[in-house]
């Protein structure tokens, strides 16, 4: 077997027996994609038929909880700013059907035990906090607990392990690299063993140690998250829980909320958009099994350890969750109302509109990290967001009474995205909004128009229509690519693509030597020349960025090529034929980022400055093609 980061994890020995016996539901064919691109073909998963009707026949009776509701974020441990958070086990009526509790793991501090999604960090700009995480997957005894997914030996962490590792991200944060999370900053738990990445910050809390972190929050007010980043494990640790929302508030945010330019309080909910298959006992299942490569026909070129799930390219729930909940409705009164709208989901892209007419409006007010300069209302075909992304969104119910007072947030994203099939009923329903409740006369109602300004006092600077002339910054071209590990399964990849052919790699693995090494400071233009069928949406960390332009070009001069883990990758040949004129980014999504979606055929353009010193990943943010072997490191000196 040729040299790799992908070896094999090995638990303590209930955890490995666990892993390698995990129950999965048998998988069925997800989308057409065989008829577009040969043996190529994605899988999604179902849940158990009679568990499943039964939650659709509940849906819209589980009550959304609001993240951002007071009872839902999180108190600081000692004084202001420092926080102790751990990840555990827990159970959770995610359903909502009588006598069925979910497995999940999630985080926690001293107000609960975990939950799912974990509880919210609120934070005002400026103002740095210390997070002190501990891994406290063990059971009464203190001995590790075994994954609650089925986990793929081939591609863990070589390091034998005590406990699963885990790695905390904090997605939208500009502080110190040595607080990043990133994939190789993982303890075990009780932090038994680390990861080359973490240094020195350990901090007693209890009987365990922390890995302890500082966020700066520089940022502008905006909706970030933390996730597990664990390296090779971050979309199972995801799928087991491990996610929750951080939140950035500052002057001008305030200011618009006084005023009453934006709903606040009650009146601002955040969404976080999941899809999820269950097994019979309502607990989380994924798509990992060898014998489903048969399908494919793939020949697997090595010998697969006997009872070892499998990778998948991709991985599709049946089940929509927000917030934790299965199909939830939530009551509004008839107002404007904020919505913070996440997509943690593992590949899924959502296409979201509302089941009302025009005249219900839906406008975007934000992206990944800051405000727009206006409004941009959200049109007929609806507002596509890709995992990892996110957007700030006003949406008018005040007329919704003249519907009956029910207005249905509806999914038309194809799966996999955008060349893929059309969503289930399941998939493609996400949530209810019932108008019904009276409107509090004592709190003024939001009024925003589309001239409304969001920007350009309160120390938020007004955003440059245009990016202006950039033909003297430096370019990095970024090569997206589908290439084969040793066993013949299909991995996604990042690599070099270089027109001249002077430096042309080609896809490369995510140990191979680091060709992206902008200088502190120093702005750049990269290029995502995308040479697959999918959109892949690529998340920098550490460096927010806006998305220039996107053109067309000629994805077929391809030649496949031996990398030196030995798996099979692929080089765009120099020359590629760039088709047609530039395209502006929409306006929905002009502001500032830190996910950008890369759609085929296509070259996405975005310019950056480097601000932090330090060694960074960036990575597609479908968590199974990270996983797999789409990220890689960049170097700030």
């Amino acid at each position: 077997m040729p040299s790799s980061r992908r070896r094999f994890l090995r638990f303590s020995a209930g955890a490995a027996a666990t892993a390698a016996t995990a129950a999965v539901l048998p998988l069925v064919p997800g989308v057409a994609r065989a008829a577009v691109q040969g043996t190529n073909t994605r899988w999604a998963m179902t849940s158990d038929p009679a568990l499943w009707q039964q939650a659709w026949a509940r849906r819209f009776t589980n009550v959304l909880p609001n993240p951002l509701a007071a009872a839902s974020i999180y108190k600081p441990t000692v004084g202001a700013t420092d926080y102790t958070i751990g990840a555990g086990q827990a159970t959770a009526d995610v359903l909502g059907v009588p006598g069925i509790a979910t497995t999940i793991w999630g985080y926690a501090n001293q107000e609960t035990g975990p939950t799912f999604p974990g509880r919210t960090l609120q934070v005002s700009k400026g103002v740095p906090i210390t997070v002190h995480w501990v891994n406290r997957l063990v059971n009464a005894s203190g001995q590790a607990l075994p994954h609650i997914l089925p986990i793929d030996q081939t591609m863990t962490l070589q390091t034998p392990t005590t406990g699963v590792p885990l790695a905390v991200h904090h997605h939208g944060s500009n502080s110190a690299a040595e607080f990043d999370g990133g994939p190789d900053q993982w303890a075990t738990p009780l932090r038994r063993q680390t990861g080359p990445g973490i240094t020195g910050n350990a901090v007693q809390v209890g009987t365990a140690e922390a890995v302890t972190y500082v966020y700066d929050n520089t940022q502008e007010a905006s909706l970030h998250w933390y996730h597990d980043h664990a390296e090779s494990l971050t979309g199972v640790n995801v799928q087991a829980g491990l996610a929750g929302l951080y939140v950035v508030r500052d002057a001008n945010e305030k200011a618009l909320q006084s005023a009453w330019r934006l709903p606040a309080a009650q009146h601002e909910v955040a969404l976080v958009l999941q899809d999820r298959t269950f097994d019979a006992q309502g607990q989380f299942v994924y798509a990992s099994n060898p014998a489903n490569f048969a399908p494919l026909n793939l020949p697997l070129s090595g010998a697969f350890p006997p009872g070892s799930p499998s990778h998948m390219p991709e991985v599709f729930g049946d089940v929509i969750l927000v917030n934790g909940k299965a199909w939830p409705s939530l009551s509004v009164e008839p107002r404007p109302y904020r919505l913070r709208l996440l997509n943690a989901s593992d590949s899924r892209f959502f296409t979201l509109r509302n089941s009302a007419p025009s005249w219900v409006p839906m406008s975007v007010i934000g992206t990944d990290v800051g405000l727009l300069n206006n409004p941009v209302p959200v049109g007929a075909a609806g507002l596509t967001i890709a995992p990892g992304e996110r957007y700030d969104v006003v949406i008018d119910f005040s007329w919704a009474w003249l519907l009956g007072g029910q207005i249905d947030l509806l999914n038309s994203a194809p799966t996999p995205f955008p060349a893929g099939g059309p969503p289930s009923a399941g998939a493609a329903t996400v949530m209810r909004f019932k108008v019904g409740l009276l409107a509090n006369l004592l709190v003024p109602r939001a009024v925003m128009g589309s001239t409304t300004a969001l920007r350009g006092s309160n120390g938020t600077a007004l955003l440059p229509a245009a990016l202006g002339d950039t033909a003297a910054t430096p370019v990095r071209r970024i090569l997206l690519g589908e290439g084969s590990d040793e066993y013949g399964r299909i991995n996604p990849m990042l690599g070099v693509y270089d027109p001249t052919g002077a430096s042309n790699l080609g896809t490369q693995g995510f140990n191979d030597p680091v060709t992206e090494t902008p200088r502190l400071g120093s702005t750049e233009v990269w290029e995502f020349w995308n040479t697959t069928l999918d959109a892949h949406p690529v998340h920098l960390h550490l460096v927010k960025f806006r998305i220039k332009n996107r053109q067309a070009f000629d994805p077929a001069n391809t030649q496949p090529t031996a990398m030196r883990n030995g798996w099979t990758g692929v080089k765009l040949l120099p020359g590629a034929p760039l088709l047609g004129a530039a395209v502006a980014p929409a306006a929905t999504e002009s502001g500032w980022k830190d996910t950008v979606t890369c759609p085929p055929g296509q070259v996405t353009r975005i310019v950056m400055t480097f601000d932090r010193p330090g060694k960074f990943v960036y990575h597609c943010h479908i968590l199974s093609h990270e996983d797999h072997d789409m990220m890689r490191w960049f170097l700030v000196a």
